[in-house]
């Protein structure tokens, strides 16, 4: 196996070294050929797919959760905490990008009988990205629906025997999320080389990040999502069937990609920031709205190869979100995606209506 791998990097390593100089040479004929735009980087650094459609097929494994805590009582037994998994590990599904624009669509590829005591999630997850060089926007949406507690063993004594788990088939999870993030070393880091398809590092570098960010939570059910026998500890959360959370967040860290041969690469970002959070608590009887200031942030590192016609990337993120109240409850949602795309560059052109939108005020915008 070993050295199969040995044999596959050579031949990739040798095939990359000959696309590195027709792209040179294929980047230069189509700027002259079509006017191309003017570069505000340095191009030994990193180079740009200006008129190419790429189309990546993607897997997906992802543990999505919320986590639950009760920080007010004494607790001997063991039932303070509980945590719900979406039983949605993997995933498929397709990328489009052309010039700044990137959209993608998955859903659930693993069938129902695999997860016969775990229950079934449906899923559903859109994205959306734009930018360039200097900033990017990423926003995407993911809904669950159906999640088991991790923690049964804690708090049920058949659990053993049976090997069932707490299930709430009807407790629904959402996320809108959108941030942006800007690249203090534009000029000779590309974040889309290594988390993205329309852009090629040459040779590491680094960058730091000043971001923003906007999301709503939702996590909503028909019944409490405490269970029967831990309902006392938690209090007036006892009766939490509902939660949703409106949040703007200001994030800082930093990024790089390392690069051999031109062609292999691996890359990495953290940011971690302070966000104002809007709650609003449905406890069944009663509802409650509360203002925190928390913490939010982002992990991710992606490894692979990018070559003139196809590139293959995989990747690990981590994105959590922090909904702790002090001495009260510690209630977080946590999300790690790990991910595998092949892809594939189009040489298209471009046509005449994006010609025309390229020259508007809404393009340079973007």
């Amino acid at each position: 196996m070993r050295n199969c791998f040995i044999i596959v990097f050579i031949l990739f390593t040798a095939l990359s070294r000959g696309q590195t100089r027709t792209d040179s040479t294929t980047a230069v004929a189509d700027t002259t050929a079509k006017k191309g735009p003017v570069r505000n980087w340095d191009t030994t650094r990193y180079q740009k797919f200006d008129y190419v459609l790429i189309v990546g097929i993607y897997q997906q494994y992802r543990n999505f959760s919320n986590e639950f805590k009760q920080l007010i009582n004494k607790d001997t037994l063991g039932l303070s905490s509980h945590v719900y998994v979406a039983e949605s590990q993997l995933n498929s599904g397709i990328v489009f990008n052309y010039d700044k624009f990137q959209i993608s669509f998955g859903t659930r590829s693993s069938p129902q009988s695999e997860s016969a005591k775990k229950g079934y999630t449906k899923t559903f997850n859109i994205g959306f990205n734009f930018g360039d060089n200097r900033w990017v926007s990423e926003s995407y949406y993911r809904r669950f629906t159906g999640f088991y507690n991790s923690s049964t063993g804690n708090f049920d004594t058949t659990f053993k025997k049976t090997g069932d788990y707490y299930l709430l088939p009807n407790l629904k999870s959402s996320l809108f999320s959108s941030r942006a993030m800007y690249f203090t070393n534009f000029e000779k880091f590309s974040y889309k080389s290594g988390f993205g398809c329309n852009y090629r590092q040459l040779k590491s570098a680094f960058t730091w990040i000043i971001g923003a960010s906007f999301n709503v939570y939702t996590l909503k059910s028909d019944s409490s999502v405490i269970p029967m026998k831990a309902r006392p500890l938690f209090n007036d959360y006892g009766g939490l069937k509902g939660f949703q959370s409106t949040n703007i967040g200001m994030n800082f860290g930093a990024a790089g990609t390392l690069v051999l041969f031109k062609a292999w690469f691996a890359s990495a970002y953290f940011t971690l920031g302070p966000e104002q959070q809007w709650r609003h608590y449905d406890l069944g009887n009663s509802s409650r709205h509360l203002s925190y200031i928390s913490w939010s942030g982002t992990g991710r590192l992606s490894f692979g190869l990018n070559l003139k016609r196809c590139y293959i990337l995989g990747s690990y993120s981590n994105d959590y979100n922090l909904y702790s109240s002090p001495k009260i409850i510690d209630f977080r949602s946590n999300s790690i995606t790990g991910n595998f795309t092949f892809g594939w560059r189009f040489h298209t052109g471009t046509p005449k209506f994006y010609q025309k939108f390229q020259q508007t005020k809404v393009y340079k915008v973007f």
